[in-house]
């Protein structure tokens, strides 16, 4: 089935127009549990209270309250905030080109993917590849359901993506917070841990290879349910010991890697270098067989 376009917008830059459609880029998969009455296992509904008029009320009795002071607040009606709203005009326009190693990933809220019109193909394609060969990434504004977004455009995939944005003021600062500014890190324990790095280095990350392993383990336990199977509880995890002598866990971390702590780097890199032996995931062999029996309970 072919993905649905969310909205229309106008990239510019300069005299530059380039018509584009916006599709979401993500989809959570995240487990959800609906909130059922214990007796006879149906589906609650919430109903709006008044603490002080200690009643229920309907949702036409309710205005929107901004608050300024701690308990006080300023009445706004449809109309007011209907005012107040960005004109939403299509247009991603931008303010500057910067590169992407300059924008911190905490700023990053939404993903959209960018889809070309047909008669834009060329400019879309230009803009893209420019992009992509100087590294650079754009910073744009756009309005979205009456809400201005600072956006960033980003080469995706032989093609553009957007991102909303936080705006600075929306990042929480760390402040009292201890953050180990003072501690001193010995030369010796330093390389270990670089060495140590470098052995759990990859040149690409490939998000395929990780799972939500909770979200399997809850179908799983759905499916045996459904076939009227007990569920067993999952073997609790080893706990880890406190780290007491720094140096002493960093060797055993590199010697369980096959790693000599002694070796220079040059003389480990080889063994890095082995075409590992990829296993099979166990948590993917254990979806496929709660789907094969999901599909014989269906028979």
């Amino acid at each position: 089935m072919a993905a649905r376009s969310i909205a229309n917008a106008n990239i510019s830059f300069g005299l530059v127009s380039i018509p584009v459609q916006l599709y979401t880029a993500t989809a959570s998969k995240s487990v959800h549990f609906h909130q059922l009455h214990a007796t006879d296992k149906s589906r609650i509904n919430y109903k709006i209270y008044c603490p002080k008029d200690d009643a229920i009320i309907d949702r036409s009795e309710l205005v929107k309250g901004f608050e300024v002071e701690k308990g006080q607040f300023v009445i706004f009606t449809e109309e007011e905030l209907d005012a107040l709203e960005a004109r939403d005009d299509h247009a991603i326009e931008i303010s500057e080109f910067v590169p992407l190693s300059s924008v911190d990933p905490v700023y990053f809220e939404t993903s959209y993917h960018l889809g070309c019109e047909p008669a834009s193909a060329r400019a879309y394609k230009l803009l893209a590849d420019a992009m992509q060969s100087t590294g650079r990434v754009a910073l744009a504004h756009f309005t979205m359901r009456g809400k201005e977004h600072l956006v960033l455009v980003r080469p995706y995939d032989k093609g553009l993506m957007m991102h909303t944005i936080y705006y600075a003021d929306e990042l929480r600062r760390i402040s009292d917070e201890d953050r180990a500014a003072s501690v001193e890190v010995k030369q010796n324990e330093l390389e270990l841990a670089k060495r140590l790095i470098d052995e759990l280095t990859h040149e690409n990350f490939d998000a395929t290879k990780y799972h939500d392993t909770y979200r399997e383990r809850v179908m799983e336990a759905a499916d045996r349910k459904v076939a009227g199977r007990e569920v067993t509880e999952a073997a609790p995890e080893a706990k880890k010991a406190q780290v007491i002598d720094l140096m002493s866990a960093l060797k055993a971390s590199l010697e369980k890697r096959g790693a000599k702590p002694g070796a220079s780097e040059a003389e480990d890199k080889t063994e890095r270098e082995k075409p590992a032996t990829r296993t099979k995931s166990p948590s993917r062999t254990a979806v496929n067989a709660r789907e094969k029996r999901s599909a014989a309970a269906k028979r």
